[in-house]
């Protein structure tokens, strides 16, 4: 018979303990303590509500009305405050966290990872993302946060409002280094100016590369940045004159492309390898800044294909559309600019419009017809067409299948080196889709943009954690030189380990506080042998992991 005296509480750690690891590494709690103001009449001091919403966003993510009793299961707060920690405290500390020097707070932050952790921040790689929100947000126009508009919205979710959440993360790790939150039509040309200067300051150096998508190529920026004595690297876009010049070059000569890098084709075993050449341009931007040509096989095999699939849809469409007699010549040409406009391939056709006369026999008056009936030819105007393709745009475009210009004024560099610097840039885009289904940041449903603003720094905080955690398992990997480790379903291979998996592997450890005639002793479950693996790699010792709870 077991004895009745004897009281068993299980506490189910999960992943906290490494959250809380790295969290105590990078000084997060006194830095909160530093910046975010307390009232000595609350129960629960801000910074305590801000340091247990930090952890809840980086592990489960419950909504804010249930922060209290998921802090209570987690024994981060005692059951009789836990009732206190509702919603409304936990909008109230975010007032605050709002309100303090956030600047301050994330230099603090990120330059405590930089030195612990030993971060490379010669390469800072930046990008957008819109947060979608969900409400009216009126009657916030004096706020100093940033302000819900309607913009380009990266959802898809143009009837929504939005904020722009710009990020830039290292280019050791994609850790993210720092980040803002715009008003939601700002457009992303407008932000690089102010995030290179933010950088420059928090890094306190200007040599650095910054890294970003096309609308950082604007004369404004990329003279800033060189000025300044920094450089960059970005894509050049096509509405650019130096694009066109150059395919327009192509078409009378032969540019020699060096192979660069060659490798297979990550997701398919037996698919052609993925290759890249390069070729530097003729001639340099209009700004005086080096442009390098990039050709990529997958690229070309893809640009083919889909002008392919458009030229034979288009010409399924032209060809129904030609069997029909049009009354009106505008409404024609104005079907056929839309069937070429909806598939891209306005360039790749000809066509002409033709008149021609419709006769048709009418009675002269109502009634059945009989023999005697008189008959008056009417004829009518009509308007029908002829197309064909445009071959030499095809063999145009064609010639210039899988080509992408990148511009820099790094001249030290090679053109295979300023190419795989940029290749880095969907490390960060990976960042966002972590944010989006990982985190599932928006909808956001609070009312207050001060409190998404503080909100969002909370999501940063959280990237940076997981950024570092991914980091420090994947240098260990390849320091004890393992290609993959076992913590996916069924004990699958994983080659590059995200938070988290590495949080759900522990997601059913618990420590259990056994309490016997006024004694409590804590027993924790046994680790497996994949668990202590992946503690070791995370330089954790088995037991601490078990303490850092206490």
């Amino acid at each position: 018979m077991p004895d009745k005296n004897i009281q068993i509480d299980p506490i189910r750690l999960g992943g906290m303990p490494i959250a809380q690891h790295f969290m105590r590494r990078l000084g997060i709690a006194k830095a909160l303590e530093r910046h975010v103001s307390s009232d000595p009449r609350d129960k629960i001091a801000s910074t305590e509500t801000v340091t247990i919403t930090l952890l809840n966003v980086i592990l489960e993510r419950f909504p804010l009305y249930k922060m209290g009793a998921w802090a209570r299961e987690k024994r981060l707060i005692s059951t009789e405050l836990s009732e206190r920690l509702n919603d409304d405290r936990v909008g109230r500390a975010l007032d605050r966290l709002f309100k303090a020097d956030r600047a301050a707070l994330l230099t603090d932050v990120v330059l405590a990872a930089i030195k612990e952790f030993e971060l490379d921040t010669s390469r800072v790689h930046n990008d957008s993302t819109t947060v979608t929100l969900t409400g009216q947000y009126d009657g916030y126009k004096d706020t100093k946060a940033a302000k819900p508009k309607r913009g380009h919205n990266k959802d898809h979710r143009p009837d929504l409002k939005q904020l722009l959440f710009s990020l830039s993360v290292a280019g050791d790790g994609a850790v993210p280094l720092y980040f803002k939150v715009w008003d939601g039509n700002v457009t992303d040309d407008r932000t690089h100016v102010k995030n290179w200067m933010a950088l420059r300051g928090l890094l306190g150096r200007a040599d650095f590369t910054y890294v970003a998508d096309s609308k950082l190529c604007t004369r404004e920026n990329m003279e800033f940045v060189a000025s300044e004595g920094g450089f960059f690297i970005t894509i050049l876009p096509q509405t650019r004159s130096e694009d066109k010049r150059f395919k327009d070059w192509m078409q009378d000569h032969q540019p020699q492309w060096q192979e660069v890098i060659r490798r297979p084709d990550p997701k398919r075993k037996y698919a052609p390898q993925h290759v890249y050449w390069t070729f530097e341009s003729p001639f340099p931007t209009a700004e005086g800044f080096r442009i390098v040509w990039v050709k990529s096989s997958q690229k070309e095999q893809r640009d083919t294909q889909v002008r392919t699939d458009a030229i034979d849809r288009t010409a399924q469409d032209l060809t129904d559309l030609s069997k029909r007699a049009f009354k009106n010549r505008d409404r024609l040409e104005e079907t056929i600019q839309k069937i070429l406009k909806s598939y891209g391939a306005s360039e790749y056709f000809h066509f002409q419009i033709e008149s021609f006369v419709e006769e048709n026999y009418r009675q002269d008056r109502k009634g059945r017809p009989g023999p005697e009936t008189k008959y008056t030819r009417v004829e009518r105007k009509r308007y029908r067409f002829t197309w064909s393709h445009n071959s030499q745009a095809i063999r145009y475009a064609a010639r210039c299948d899988g080509i992408f210009p990148l511009t820099t004024n790094r001249l030290k560099d090679t053109a295979k080196e300023v190419l795989q610097i940029y290749k880095f840039q969907p490390r960060l885009e990976r960042r966002h889709s972590q944010l989006k289904s990982v985190y599932s940041v928006a909808p956001v449903f609070l009312k207050n943009p001060q409190r998404i603003e503080a909100l969002l720094f909370l999501y940063f905080l959280a990237l940076l954690i997981d950024g570092l955690v991914e980091r420090e398992v994947r240098k260990a990997m390849q320091k004890n030189d393992l290609k993959s480790i076992p913590i996916y379903p069924e004990a699958r291979a994983c080659q590059r380990p995200t938070a988290d998996k590495i949080y759900d592997l522990f997601r059913d450890v618990r420590l259990q506080q056994v309490t016997n005639a006024g004694k409590t002793q804590k027993i924790p479950d046994e680790l497996s042998d994949i668990q202590n693996l992946v503690l070791g790699l995370l330089n954790i010792k088995p037991h601490r992991f078990f303490e850092i709870q206490e």
